[in-house]
C-alpha cells in the first residue's frame, strides 16, 4: 500500500505555486482563463497574495512593486511592442530571471521535500515488533537514538510517525532510555493507560492487570486512562508524587526514584525507591538477578518469569523464609542449587518440567 506523505508545510507550497504563477507571467501576457485561475488562487487565502508579492520584489529588486503592477507589465509590453516604442531590456528589467529563479526555488523545495521524505524514513526506519522468548533479553537501538532493553517473555511495538514517538507494551517488561526531543513526544502504552517521558530514563512492567512504572532519571506523565484529555500547560497543576484520596488519580508526574503502580482506571499507589533499590530491580538489564532479604514467594514467583518450567513451593511454612543474593538469568538451575545448599531446602523434580520445593526431609 503506497504511503501519502504530506508537503513539509504550508508555506512551502504557497512558494512553490507562487513560482510557478511568476513564471508563467514572465514574458507573455496571461490569458484570460489564466487571470481567473490566478484570482481563484487569490481567493483561497491572503498568504498567496503576499508571498507572490514578497517574491516579485526579492527576485525583482524593485522596492515598491505589487502583484498589480506584476500583472499590468504584461499589457504595457504588448502596447509598447504595438507602439514601437519597445526595448527588449525593459522586459527583461521588470521580471529579468524570474523563470529561472523560479525553477531554481522549486528545485529546492523538492530537494528539502525528498530530504524531509528521506529523514522521514529513516526515524521510522526502526518501526516494528520486537519481541524475547522466555529467558532471554534484548535491546533495541531506535533511530532517533533512543535505546529499549526487553526483559524476559517481552512484545512491544514500535510505532514512530511525523510528530510522535509511540510505543505499545503488549506483554512483558522494558527499560527506555529516551533520547531528548521536545517536538517529538515518546509514550508508552500500556494496558489502558500510558506513560509519557519527560526527558527520562524509567520502565514499565505489565503485571496481570496492573502496570508497574519506575522512574530511574528525570520525570515522567503516567495516566491510568489515555483517553483522559490533558495538554502540556495542565501538566504544571499535576502534583508530583501525591494522590488524593478525596478523588479519583488518573493522572501523575512522577520523579525520579518513584515506584508507581496503576490499573484499569486510577492510579493506586506511588512509592519512592532507595537509588540502590531500583539499581538492584534493574539488575535483569545485565543478565543477573538480584535479592535482598525478599520472602522466598517472591523470589521464585521473579525466578519463574524466566524459566518455561513450573516451580512450586510445597510447603507453606517456607514461603516466608527471607532471600538475598545475585544470580545469573541464563543459569536458573544455579538458584534452585542456591536455594537448597543456603536455607536448608528440597528441591525435587517430579517430571520434565515441574519442580516441588519443600523443607529438608520431607
Amino acid at each position: 500500500m503506497t504511503e501519502i506523505v504530506n508537503f513539509p508545510d504550508e508555506k512551502a507550497k504557497i512558494i512553490k505555486e507562487a513560482c510557478e504563477w511568476l513564471a508563467r507571467m514572465d514574458g507573455h501576457e496571461l490569458s484570460e482563463e489564466e487571470k481567473a485561475e490566478l484570482n481563484n488562487w487569490f481567493r483561497k487565502s491572503d498568504k498567496h497574495r503576499r508571498e507572490l508579492e514578497r517574491l516579485a520584489k526579492i527576485w525583482d529588486n524593485i522596492e515598491d512593486a505589487d502583484i498589480n503592477d506584476a500583472l499590468l507589465a504584461n499589457e504595457e509590453t504588448v502596447q509598447k511592442k504595438n507602439s514601437g516604442n519597445y526595448s527588449s531590456h525593459h522586459n527583461r528589467s521588470r521580471f529579468p530571471i524570474l523563470k529561472s529563479i523560479a525553477a531554481s526555488i522549486f528545485i529546492l523545495i523538492s530537494a528539502g521535500f525528498l530530504l524531509h521524505l528521506n529523514n522521514l524514513s529513516q526515524f521510522k526506519s526502526t518501526n516494528g515488533k520486537y519481541v524475547t522468548n522466555v529467558g532471554e533479553l534484548q535491546t533495541v537501538m531506535l533511530s532517533d537514538g533512543s535505546e529499549i532493553k526487553l526483559n524476559t517473555d517481552t512484545l512491544i511495538e514500535v510505532n514512530y510517525n511525523d510528530g510522535n514517538r509511540n510505543i505499545h507494551l503488549y506483554r512483558g517488561e522494558a527499560h527506555f532510555k529516551v533520547a531528548h526531543d521536545p517536538d517529538k513526544p515518546f509514550t508508552v502504552k500500556a494496558r489502558k493507560g500510558d506513560v509519557r517521558a519527560l526527558g527520562t530514563v524509567f520502565s514499565v512492567r505489565l503485571r496481570n492487570d496492573h502496570v508497574n512504572v519506575i522512574v530511574e532519571e528525570g520525570k515522567v506523565r503516567i495516566r491510568a486512562d489515555e483517553t483522559y484529555n490533558q495538554n502540556n500547560n495542565e501538566l504544571l497543576t499535576i502534583p508530583e508524587d501525591t494522590l488524593k484520596s478525596e478523588q479519583k488519580n488518573i493522572v501523575v508526574v512522577a520523579n525520579a526514584g518513584r515506584n508507581v503502580v496503576f490499573g484499569e482506571q486510577e492510579i493506586e499507589s506511588i512509592v519512592q525507591e532507595e537509588k540502590e533499590e531500583i539499581e538492584r530491580k534493574f539488575s535483569w538489564r545485565n543478565g543477573m538477578l538480584a535479592f535482598d532479604d525478599e520472602p522466598l514467594s517472591d523470589v521464585i514467583d521473579e525466578v519463574s518469569r524466566y524459566t518455561s518450567n513450573q516451580i512450586i513451593i510445597a510447603d507453606p511454612e517456607i514461603r516466608s523464609l527471607r532471600v538475598g543474593g545475585y544470580y545469573p538469568i541464563s543459569k536458573i538451575q544455579t538458584v534452585l542449587d542456591a536455594l537448597e545448599l543456603n536455607l536448608g531446602l528440597k528441591i525435587k523434580q517430579v517430571d520434565e518440567h515441574t519442580f516441588y520445593i519443600t523443607s529438608d526431609g520431607t
